[in-house]
């Protein structure tokens, strides 16, 4: 007679196989959900990377929220759509994203510069220059960290440190205007008025469309005197901008310094046209002018 036994271990085998060709199963089940899943959540990124790039900010978002439900543990995703939310002007939505990404990836130089941005934005100078700090110690060639650090370090009133940035930027990016223009707002706050003269012309020669180039050197030039080189850039300033209304007001100044009251008065009127905001300063401006003006009687 037959052993039962036999039997029976032929079926644990049998068992065994079934059991192992189901985790077999299970695994590749697993491994073509993953692959799936890591392919909606690209499709849905890069879909939303091309609606941002566009201006379509709200389906921007929508794609960048899709893709992190398929990946919650994507980093530039969170951060792109913090930049998306940035545009719409939702500075504490922006922040919290670029937080997140951060805290997926504290090696994200981007995240923590966008971060540096969005609280200069909100006010934020010392949050701000301690993010972009972050960014440069990650990315030491990051010469758009330095810019902005020293442009949040010149507001604070801190032109040493502002200076050393924008030299360091100017450096690695050598033929960018912007960072010479900034150079030029320092040197001039510092009282280098010919120095300032000098990055303006840089930046302008870098790039002949710069208005705010234009309109920095007139101040300098109405700074030494020079009355009618300070008009002319003003004039070229609002030629290439006609909507800048801070270089219409700086204008109005430098007419009045003239005694062209006519001429002073049509500008002060563009400018507040223009930005009625600038009201306050630019009333103390004239102020100021009319007090120098006083003295030479």
């Amino acid at each position: 007679m037959r052993k039962i036994t036999i039997l029976t271990a032929d079926i644990r085998r049998h068992r065994c196989h079934c059991v192992g060709l189901l985790i077999i199963l299970l695994l590749a089940g697993a491994s073509i959900s993953q692959a799936q899943t890591s392919r909606f959540a690209a499709a849905y990124y890069n879909r939303g990377n091309e609606r941002f790039k566009k201006g379509d900010l709200d389906g921007a978002i929508a794609d960048f929220d899709a893709a992190l439900t398929f990946d919650p543990r994507w980093a530039l995703a969170y951060n792109l759509r913090g930049s998306a939310r940035c545009k719409k002007g939702d500075l504490d939505g922006c922040i919290a994203d670029y937080t997140r990404a951060i805290e997926i990836d504290p090696r994200l130089a981007l995240a923590y510069f966008d971060r540096g941005k969005a609280r200069n934005d909100k006010g934020d100078l010392d949050g701000s220059i301690a993010d972009y700090t972050t960014a440069i110690e990650i990315d030491h060639q990051l010469s758009s960290a330095y810019n902005n650090r020293g442009n949040a370090r010149r507001v604070k009133g801190e032109l040493d440190e502002a200076f050393a940035d924008f030299k360091v930027a100017a450096r690695l990016e050598p033929h960018n205007a912007v960072v010479y223009n900034n150079l030029g707002l320092v040197r001039r706050a510092k009282g280098d008025l010919r120095g300032a003269i000098a990055d303006y012309d840089k930046a302008i020669k870098i790039n002949p469309r710069l208005a705010d180039a234009y309109s920095n050197r007139g101040n300098a030039r109405q700074d030494i005197g020079d009355l009618n080189g300070s008009i002319a850039d003003y004039d070229q300033a609002i030629k290439i901008d006609p909507s800048f209304a801070k270089a219409y007001g700086n204008r109005a100044l430098a007419r009045l310094f003239q005694g062209d009251v006519a001429g002073a008065e049509k500008d002060f009127d563009q400018c507040l046209r223009l930005d009625p905001k600038l009201k306050p300063a630019l009333e103390e401006e004239i102020m100021k002018v009319r007090r120098r003006l006083a003295t030479r009687k």
